[in-house]
């Protein structure tokens, strides 16, 4: 339609532009990949392409996991279902084709896409952070508030990408001027600021390999190897910290403070008896939640004290009274009309708001992250529901998913019927999960397993590994770290899942198996 200059020139932005709105917006993510594919049709030359593609064997590798999904259609029943499941994997059928069958990149090409994917990543980590400082339009009541535009583990993942291709860039002398070099070192950590502000574990566990890895990587190759010294000193410190701060929240959970905290009295104050429930071992800060509570004072003095009702939910959605009860007994308090009159102000917005602890109040610090694990550990530990508790309730999630496997070993489910599977096995398998919860493996290896069988599981992962094994170009430091973050992120994450997680994969994968060589820090 345009000249062939024209459309690589709107190949080019298209990709910049899909870079960029990865982290940022869905929609513009969407809307770009088609524009790119309409560039793509309108400039012709398709015997050329096809051509191109067919001589690049690690495209028609990375098309096959697409055409897997396709296949197995043939063991589905649920096509409404499967038309679904393949909107989402759609990228991965778009960028082999549209890209893999395109010229080449050039190294600048390629920086200036990275550029543009580190902006994004830079943008969203400024807009968490204005959500942090209360200046965005959003009530923060959990760390994963902060992903203002995608989910937090897909943030998390994203800005890994983005912080060790800063890094990278950062050294780079062919990257540009000097003051650009710093400013991608001062982005690179920004994010890893953010990142840990974020919470995510699956994201935090991968920056800390990632920082060890890359900093025995440059000590190996004997440049920059003060800075390699640094990192992999720092991912030390970094690990050591983290199993001392998860030690120090289950020490904090199941030693109380004041042993007379867990003393039974009869009476309140005022002369009204306490209820005990001791069966229920449920602690806050080392102090049992159920005895000594008096909910006729309860419910008279917080009414008196709030507008939310006693007997209806926090901002949350949780029972306030639960809530209420276990702050007071983090404060080591009896559950009394004394206990809330002793409240502060900014007690009562935390407890109105759905903080079950004082920490809780401060979204994004590790000390809360940790108390909050060390209590979900606890909870599953003494057989509590673990509904709603990210990490804990992933174990009902991966029993599931067995179960599943189980009865469909060597052909899966099929594409379609992933859906209808989980809630027949959930309901087969009595779970406690209430029907909310009651979601996917929550790792691609089990979404692979399930839907494929286990043979499939072992073709898809072949799939996803073969194109990079036989790249010549298999040993470049962002290509590793991309391909480290897809395999670790997929025990924790279904990465598949998500139009984002899939776009992810599929086009940075394809744009490295196509970029011309460089030179590598």
């Amino acid at each position: 339609m345009f000249r062939r200059s024209v459309h690589q020139a709107i190949h080019l932005t298209c990709l910049a532009m899909a870079a960029f709105s990865m982290p940022v917006s869905v929609w513009l993510l969407s809307a770009v990949s088609i524009t790119g594919a309409i560039n793509w049709l309108l400039e012709g030359e398709l015997r050329a392409k096809m051509r191109n593609f067919f001589n690049r064997p690690a495209m028609i590798l990375l098309i096959s996991l697409f055409a897997m999904y396709l296949l197995w259609l043939l063991n589905t029943s649920d096509f409404r279902g499967a038309i679904h499941e393949l909107k989402i994997k759609l990228p991965l059928f778009f960028f082999p084709l549209v890209i893999g069958s395109s010229l080449r990149l050039t190294s600048s090409q390629m920086r200036l896409v990275l550029l543009s994917f580190i902006t994004g990543c830079i943008t969203a980590t400024g807009a968490g952070y204005l959500a942090l400082a209360g200046l965005w339009p959003v009530e923060v009541n959990d760390s994963r508030d902060l992903a203002l535009f995608v989910q937090s583990i897909r943030l998390s993942i994203l800005l890994n990408f983005g912080i060790f291709s800063a890094f990278r860039m950062s050294l780079d002398t062919n990257t540009g001027s000097k003051a650009l070099r710093i400013a991608l070192a001062t982005g690179a950590m920004a994010m890893a600021l953010f990142l840990f502000r974020l919470l995510s574990v699956t994201g935090v566990i991968i920056f800390i390999v990632l920082l060890g890895g890359t900093g025995s990587y440059l000590m190996l190759k004997r440049k920059h190897r003060i800075i390699g010294l640094l990192m992999a000193a720092t991912a030390a410190a970094a690990g050591t910290a983290a199993v001392i701060i998860m030690t120090s929240a289950w020490a904090k959970l199941h030693n109380p403070e004041n042993q007379e905290a867990n003393v039974i009295h009869q009476e309140t104050l005022e002369g009204n008896h306490y209820t005990h429930y001791p069966e229920e071992n449920l602690v806050e800060n080392g102090n049992l939640v159920w005895i000594n509570v008096c909910e006729e004072e309860l419910r008279r003095e917080w009414n008196r004290r709030s507008t939310l009702s006693y007997d209806t939910l926090d901002k949350a959605g949780n029972e306030l009274r639960v809530t209420l009860i276990r702050y007071i007994s983090y404060l080591g308090n009896t559950k009394d009309s004394a206990a809330v009159s002793n409240l502060s102000q900014q007690d009562i917005v935390n407890i109105e708001r759905g903080f079950a602890n004082p920490l809780y109040a401060h979204p994004g610090t590790l000390v809360a992250k940790a108390y909050e694990l060390a209590w979900e550990a606890d909870r599953a530990l003494k057989g509590a529901n673990p509904s709603g508790h990210s990490v804990t309730q992933r174990l009902e999630f991966y029993r599931t998913a067995f179960g599943i496997i189980r009865k469909n070993p060597w052909t899966g489910t099929g594409t379609g019927d992933v859906r209808k599977a989980y809630i027949e096995e959930y309901n087969a398998n009595n779970t406690p999960l209430t029907e909310g919860y009651r979601m996917r493996s929550h790792n691609q290896y089990l979404a692979f397993a399930v839907t494929f069988g286990i043979p499939g599981l072992v073709v898809a992962i072949s799939l996803m590994l073969v194109p990079w094994i036989i790249s010549p170009d298999r040993r470049h430091y962002l290509f590793v770290v991309f391909i480290s973050i897809i395999f670790m992120s997929m025990f924790n994450d279904d990465v598949f899942s998500s139009f984002t997680g899939t776009t992810f994969f599929s086009y940075f994968y394809t744009l490295f198996l196509i970029v011309e060589d460089e030179n590598d820090v």
